[in-house]
């Protein structure tokens, strides 16, 4: 049996795990607060051929497998890393190439994973745009700058997902809302979808501000 030492540690870390993905899926919104993914979300929610979760559970997926990779690449890789390259070489520079790496291994995983789905075609179809998302790089890239540990990287990286097919459905319903007539043709389409997005960012940048939110 578990002590109550031992308990409590479960608790706080159960806990933290929901507190940073509750964040990322709100307060910390990869689209809304970020603005990551915004070109893609665009195309996504005006394309009738894509299903929103056909995108977006891939990209989870991906999000949540790729987050503890790029912890190992930014806590041991790294490290390494800086006792063999030359001083005028900083191992930041190669952030984005590893961090790129550790989103196509975690996609080869989703790829086997999605093999046991009955629409597997239709997954596997958007698993590369998922993947090659600036949402998943971005992420990896936040969780590395704010020093997460191996449990807040990993719920930072799901929350994110989440909280991307979050912004594909606020959006692709508010898509549908204006197409009122009542609204001028002019600015019918990408531009009031784009002010829609706006609109959405500074009402979530009034509720948390521009700092930190963790």
């Amino acid at each position: 049996m578990m002590n109550p030492n031992t308990e409590l540690s479960v608790l706080q870390a159960v806990a933290q795990f929901f507190l940073y993905a509750v964040v990322a899926v709100f307060a910390e919104n990869a689209v809304l607060f970020r603005a990551l993914g915004v070109s893609r979300l665009i195309k996504l929610v005006n394309d009738p051929e894509v299903r929103t979760w056909q995108y977006c559970i891939p990209i989870i997926w991906v999000q949540t497998l790729s987050a503890p990779l790029g912890w190992a690449a930014q806590n041991l890789l790294f490290p390494a890393l800086v006792r063999v390259l030359p001083v005028w070489f900083p191992p930041a520079a190669l952030r984005p190439i590893i961090f790129v790496t550790c989103s196509l291994l975690a996609m080869g995983v989703v790829w086997l994973v999605l093999g046991a789905s009955r629409n597997r075609a239709a997954y596997r179809d958007q698993l590369p745009a998922a993947t090659f998302n600036c949402c998943v790089l971005g992420t990896l890239l936040i969780a590395a700058n704010q020093n997460y540990s191996l449990l807040q990287s990993i719920a930072f990286g799901l929350g994110s997902g989440i909280g991307y097919l979050v912004a594909v459905l606020v959006v692709d319903e508010g898509r549908r809302r204006l197409r009122s007539k009542e609204i001028p043709a002019i600015f019918r389409g990408l531009p009031s979808s784009l002010i829609y997005i706006g609109i959405l960012s500074l009402a979530i940048y009034g509720l948390v501000g521009t700092g930190n939110t963790l």
